[in-house]
């Protein structure tokens, strides 16, 4: 993307994200950069689309140099709001993914000190990936033959809670939609996907009868993420709604990115291992398993008795910031 609005703040985009704080957490924001305002051609529309001027030597009706950038902006803010990111990882930069998680002194704990190497070693695994996936979907806009199947995989994240898979997978949408304005889409597997599709049986809803519209919804988005994949019951009818969710992207060849908290070996048990065979042809798959260690040693090991409660809360809040 050619850098017209130039500066280092918006990287060329001509909007920025910025910090604000509320009563409950700080979030992210999306701003127009001051950039903008500055090559402005003082259009009359008091930033109201659709941001023209009236040439005087001309007598022609012409669009204000701040005009893409206005209307990019505008996009990107309607891309957010139908995306369902949660507001907590909204906006959040991949820059953001904290790769160096802090622990109490090493010197007292050699044990607590290779959890925390191994621990940086699989968040930088999984920084990498998700960088590499991010770049690959550019190049896709930009220029298709720069890229190959293999690059356009997505990712399978996988490993206990609390260890960085959802916010991770949420800076990848939120990478994708300020940069490249795709159609990004954040769904959690019963509270979202499956509740939304119950509704269309309620006469009730505004979405009755409507099944078929709002599962194709979901399905077509640039890219998915599904959240907490392995959590839906054993019922047929969402076994079956969820492979024809993953068979849907399967065969339109769209990305898609999956958080799970259970095993591969459990994976690859689930719908008699129809839907892995699906998964190993379309994600990459990225383990988190190796932060595993970090807890089971704040919990076993007798130094350490003193920083359970302590450590437990503060250090995995400074992992996911």
């Amino acid at each position: 993307m050619s850098r017209k609005w130039g500066c280092e703040k918006c990287d060329g985009l001509g909007y920025r994200t910025q910090p604000q704080l509320t009563r409950t957490r700080a979030t992210q924001i999306l701003a127009l950069c001051d950039c903008v305002e500055a090559l402005c051609r003082v259009c009359p529309g008091d930033q109201v689309s659709p941001y023209v001027y009236l040439d005087e030597k001309s007598g022609r009706i012409l669009p204000c140099d701040c005009k893409g950038a206005r209307d990019s902006f505008s996009r990107v803010k309607d891309l957010f709001s139908h995306s369902n990111i949660p507001l907590k990882y909204r906006m959040h930069r991949l820059r953001e993914f904290n790769l160096q998680p802090q622990y109490p002194n090493p010197t007292k704990s050699p044990e607590l000190e290779n959890a925390r190497r191994q621990a940086t070693i699989a968040l930088t695994a999984a920084f990498d990936r998700a960088r590499l996936f991010i770049e690959a979907q550019k190049k896709l806009l930009a220029d298709p033959k720069q890229v190959t199947p293999a690059d356009l995989k997505g990712l399978l994240l996988i490993g206990p809670p609390g260890t960085g898979k959802s916010l991770l997978a949420a800076m990848i949408l939120n990478e994708l939609i300020i940069t490249a304005r795709m159609s990004c889409r954040y769904i959690k597997i019963s509270r979202d996907f499956f509740q939304q599709l119950r509704a269309t049986f309620s006469n009730d809803s505004g979405t009755y009868g409507r099944t078929d519209s709002v599962f194709n919804e979901i399905a077509r988005q640039d890219v998915l993420v599904i959240d907490d994949f392995g959590i839906q019951s054993d019922s047929e009818w969402e076994q079956r709604t969820l492979y024809d969710l993953i068979d849907a992207r399967y065969e339109n060849d769209l990305p898609t990115i999956i958080t799970s908290n259970i095993d591969l070996d459990a994976v690859r048990n689930l719908f008699k291992g129809r839907i892995y065979s699906r998964f190993t042809e379309m994600l990459h798959t990225v383990e988190f398993f190796q932060l595993r260690d970090y807890r089971q040693h704040i919990h076993s090991n007798p130094c350490l008795d003193g920083w359970v409660g302590h450590a437990t809360e503060k250090l995995y809040r400074l992992m996911r910031r």
